[in-house]
């Protein structure tokens, strides 16, 4: 397969139109970082705000961990009253929270009820004033406390940071409130909250926050980074199906115009890592599938073997969907070595007839019966080691960091009471979820899921939400061309084409049996696949009727048409409510 002009101009447009897209007002670059970590009960420090003010609400900026503390008010820093408990629970983690006051004070004394939290910043507001901060006329600490991490000035030292409202951009959101702050405390040697899921996606949200700061840009740039290379990906995988620019574009094209591929890879979360090594070992899975041990050395077939077993193991350790589709690589790897076998039986069927006369058939026929157990031998030999040893030492290496900052640090005991909790987590979850669904519901979109829903410092009939479902276009006929590539491949015997439906149902099947609460955002994983599958459709429309051309240019048109008008929930762009209401909202499961 090589690349022509025509698809690099084709890649690179596409790419770094969806990069721009999805790089605007990703969230903020800029958050606090110096904080507070208090070590024990009864640790205190007061504030000082120069002269007496009516407070009417203090904001804070949370840290990882949660506890409670207590605010009291006063004129004169011997006696306290209005006292004020305050939880600092796992939501609060990264965002911005607001606690209405109403109280008249010079000074604010912050006592500790229960450690185990950290805060980063601090703001008190008065009443009826502007949204500016109060200046700190000074911060005395409890000179016999000894934090755990920093010191109470730290809280209100970086002011010019704190943003007149809280949303997306300088919050975490929906499940970030984990991910991100799990990604933080693997860098920093505490031992992690999110434990349900493996720890390798978070490790990569990780590294965005080490590169850009501890900020929503920080733990957002590394997932949006991965939903930007999907796009070539996807063009490079279907170059090699179709073998036209014009369809490795068009499913290009649609993947960047899908809504769940835009929402899913904008938010600090861990399925966008899965999602792309799924796709990774599945092309390489296709490259192997294709080639022919009788035809090509035995080494340069397992190379993409080898390929495809090390993103098995990288998506593995990122989330365990991955698994799914471990299930569709054996069985690409079966049909071929069924058909390799087909071969061989054949070859020793013409040997025994003795009827070649060409010489070249001859020697790879006796090629074929004197080398088939041999390289399949070797090849079913390679796959334990690229499928199986190699994705266990990435995953038991994934949990390096968690476990090292556990009191008994990385052990094998560990690593398997890891594997034990995250089971039984996901087995055994039997809760309920507004927003959850059914893996029937998902390719018809029953049930979004509103990822973020903002109010503050919006004007009068204002709204911002982010919400994740798929571009209603491609998800509602992606499903039954889905069907119509399973039915007409096998009728066909296009097994080259094989990958496009044994990949998606390989990942969609499990959840069929999966007893736990599920949401729409699982169907991710299928998305490409389908495209793929809607894509060739298109083809086989194409070559059968010239003028159906027409019929793909005005299925984009439309496409890219929705996308723009499903942008502002998308992105969390303020907008009118109404149009939301009466535009967006085709049906009443769907809230946001």
């Amino acid at each position: 397969m090589k690349f022509k002009r025509i698809d690099w101009i084709c890649i690179l447009a596409i790419t770094a139109v969806y990069a721009a897209i999805a790089l605007y007002n990703l969230g903020s670059t800029k958050s606090p970082e110096t904080l507070w970590e208090p070590a024990a009960s009864g640790e205190s420090f007061y504030v000082d705000l120069g002269q007496s003010k009516q407070l009417e609400r203090v904001n804070i900026f949370g840290g990882v961990g949660t506890g409670k503390f207590k605010l009291e008010f006063s004129e004169f820093p011997e006696v306290w009253s209005s006292p004020l408990d305050v939880s600092e629970d796992v939501g609060n983690v990264f965002i911005w929270k607001s606690q209405p006051l109403n109280v008249a004070a010079r000074y604010v004394k912050f006592t500790v009820t229960s450690p185990g939290f950290t805060l980063n910043e601090m703001a008190f507001y008065e009443q009826g004033g502007e949204r500016v901060p109060l200046s700190i006329a000074g911060v005395t600490p409890d000179a016999n406390a000894v934090a755990k991490r920093g010191e109470p000035a730290n809280l209100f030292d970086e002011q010019s940071l704190i943003p007149e409202y809280s949303n997306f951009m300088n919050s975490t959101y929906f499940d970030e409130i984990y991910h991100a702050r799990t990604a933080y405390e693997y860098t920093h040697g505490i031992v992690p909250y999110e434990n349900t899921h493996p720890p390798l996606g978070k490790l990569l949200i990780a590294v965005g926050m080490e590169l850009f700061g501890v900020n929503p840009f920080g733990w957002r740039i590394i997932g949006t980074l991965f939903g930007i290379a999907m796009l070539p990906l996807i063009y490079v995988m279907a170059l090699r199906l179709f073998k036209k620019s014009k369809y490795a574009a068009l499913a290009t094209g649609l993947f960047a115009l899908d809504f769940m591929h835009f929402t899913q890879t904008r938010i600090s979360t861990i399925d966008v890592y899965g999602v792309f090594f799924i796709m990774l070992m599945f092309y390489f899975m296709q490259r192997y599938y294709t080639m022919n041990f009788f035809r090509q050395p035995l080494r340069k077939t397992l190379i993409p073997l080898f390929w495809s077993g090390l993103f098995f193991g990288i998506g593995v350790a990122s989330k365990w969907i991955v698994l799914y589709g471990g299930a569709g690589l054996a069985i690409m790897l079966a049909i071929s070595l069924f058909e390799r076998y087909r071969e061989y039986k054949a070859s020793g069927r013409l040997l025994a007839e003795g009827k070649i006369k060409d010489k070249e058939l001859l020697g790879t026929c006796r090629e074929a019966v004197n080398s088939f157990w041999k390289n399949t031998i070797i090849t079913l030999a390679s796959c334990v080691a690229f499928f199986v040893i190699i994705p266990v030492i990435i995953y038991s290496l994934s949990f390096v960091p968690g476990l090292s900052a556990s009191a008994e640090g990385f052990t094998i005991k560990g690593l398997i009471d890891s594997q034990k909790n995250m089971y039984n987590y996901h087995s055994q979850l039997v809760a309920t979820h507004p927003f959850a669904s059914s893996w029937w519901q998902w390719p018809f979109m029953k049930r979004p899921v509103w990822f973020f829903s903002g109010s503050e410092g919006l004007p009068q009939g204002q709204v911002s939400s982010i919400v994740t479902m798929g571009n209603p276009l491609i998800w509602w006929t992606g499903i039954f061309a889905m069907l119509a590539t399973l039915w007409i491949t096998l009728k066909r015997k296009d097994k080259t084409l094989y990958m496009i439906w044994i990949a998606f149902f390989s990942q969609y099947v499990p959840w069929m049996l999966v007893p736990r609460e599920t949401f729409i955002y699982h169907y991710f994983a299928m998305v490409p696949f389908m495209i793929l599958g809607i894509v060739y459709i298109m083809k086989l429309l194409d070559s059968k009727y010239p003028e159906a051309r027409y019929v793909s240019y005005v299925y984009v048109a439309v496409a890219l048409l929705l996308f723009v008008a499903f942008y502002p929930v998308l992105s969390g762009m303020q907008v009118s409510g109404d149009y939301v209401k009466n535009m967006l909202r085709w049906f009443p499961s769907w809230v946001f």
